[in-house]
């Protein structure tokens, strides 16, 4: 009788391992096996369409120190994902008839914004919106925009010598608003102000992606509204779709579903904010951010709240040409109004910050969508860089599975 029960169980364990795995428990599989191995400390996934929701799921740690494990509902800064935020909030000023695409921004804010090189070429909100403004990125402002929570906490001595020396310079940083913060950048009064702070090129003549044109663009919808940008935000996106647990600065999110996010050598940064926060401040979790994914599908599709169908599709059609790029290609990697639309019908966006990557793409032809988050440090990482896209290839892979 024992060796027929063996029998039995080892027969019922061959027929198992014989049974072909979903594709779900295919992606669990992957998924799982990358979190297991070094790279990234916390991750969380998303596949969705433009109603449903096909796997959602947290892995790793969101503070390892305390193993508590990364959800879906954890919270962590998503960087540059948060500038197509600042597109929708354009397109809603249009809507109410705030201003155009096409009104020059010194219309509208209470400081002019003069092209050192160009002064008397125009710099309208479409040019901030499509990386064409001629604004140019410095290492200062990106030194001087972020924000330690609690400097006087910070010790610098647990870091690598290259964090140690970024964090350095952050401790001499402190909040400024939105608006003094940018006159600071772009009035010649200002004490980050410089001629390089601005392209060689004019306005709408080149591509050149800029966070300090992005925040402009949020601070244009704060002047012409009246209202702050994260008010405005709330008020037309956030309580629309009734997303819990999202926004612009940690008191505006449950503390406790906040995630630490993590250096390269695997110690935690301290907590920070961004002084031009538009252009990549925002905090949400896969699971707001999947809501929000979903909306702005609707609307493209005319289905939506938040933006009538030609406001949604005005923004994410690309609309940069061969020679803004400067190159006599067809231009893969397009963009809209913050929106990037590459040319196989990819939309969406990227975002990269101190300690976290995030990815958030729709597939058009196959009208599915994936979102990744990781509180983990991707730029000039090698290891974790390697572990996103393996995750990424799970995703995509995945999604090609279900569109069959």
């Amino acid at each position: 009788m024992k060796n027929l029960i063996i029998t039995l169980l080892l027969l019922i364990t061959v027929a198992q391992k014989g049974q072909a795995q979903t594709p779900e428990e295919k992606l669990h599989h992957k998924l799982d096996s990358i979190s297991n191995q070094t790279g990234l400390v916390g991750f969380g996934v998303s596949v969705f369409s433009m109603d449903d929701i096909l796997y959602q799921k947290g892995y790793g740690y969101a503070d390892k120190e305390n193993n508590k494990p990364y959800t879906i509902n954890t919270v962590q800064n998503i960087g540059s994902i948060s500038k197509t935020f600042v597109g929708i909030s354009l397109m809603k000023a249009v809507e109410l008839g705030l201003f155009s695409m096409d009104t020059p921004i010194n219309d509208i804010l209470p400081f002019q914004v003069i092209h050192p090189r160009y002064p008397k070429d125009q710099i309208t909100i479409a040019h901030l919106a499509t990386h064409t403004s001629g604004i140019h990125d410095t290492d200062e402002s990106y030194d001087r925009s972020y924000v330690l929570e609690n400097p006087e906490s910070v010790d610098i001595s647990i870091y690598d010598k290259k964090t140690a020396k970024y964090m350095k310079i952050l401790l001499e940083n402190r909040t400024k608003g939105l608006g003094a913060f940018l006159k600071e950048y772009f009035t010649p009064d200002g004490s980050m102000y410089q001629k390089k702070n601005f392209s060689k090129t004019a306005p709408d003549d080149r591509y050149e992606y800029s966070n300090m044109g992005a925040a402009l663009a949020g601070y244009c919808v704060e002047a012409a509204s009246g209202k702050s940008f994260s008010e405005f935000t709330k008020e037309y996106i956030f309580d629309k779709i009734k997303i819990k647990n999202i926004g612009w600065s940690y008191n505006s999110v449950d503390v406790n579903n906040f995630a630490k996010t993590y250096s390269d050598n695997g110690i935690a940064f301290p907590k920070y904010s961004l002084n031009s926060y538009p252009d990549g401040g925002l905090c949400a979790s896969v699971l707001g951010l999947t809501k929000y994914a979903q909306e702005m599908l609707n609307c493209y599709y005319g289905k939506g709240t938040i933006l009538k169908q030609n406001s949604a599709k005005e923004m994410m059609t690309g609309k940069l040409t061969k020679e803004q790029y400067n190159s006599k290609k067809e231009v893969k990697n397009n963009y809209g109004y913050f929106w990037e639309h590459n040319r196989n019908n990819i939309i969406g966006h990227n975002g990269a910050d101190p300690g976290i990557m995030t990815l958030m793409y729709y597939y058009e032809d196959i009208k599915l969508g994936a979102i990744f988050f990781t509180n983990s440090n991707g730029i000039d990482n090698p290891v974790a860089t390697q572990a996103i896209q393996a995750s990424w290839n799970a995703l995509r892979t995945y999604l090609k599975q279900k569109a069959k």
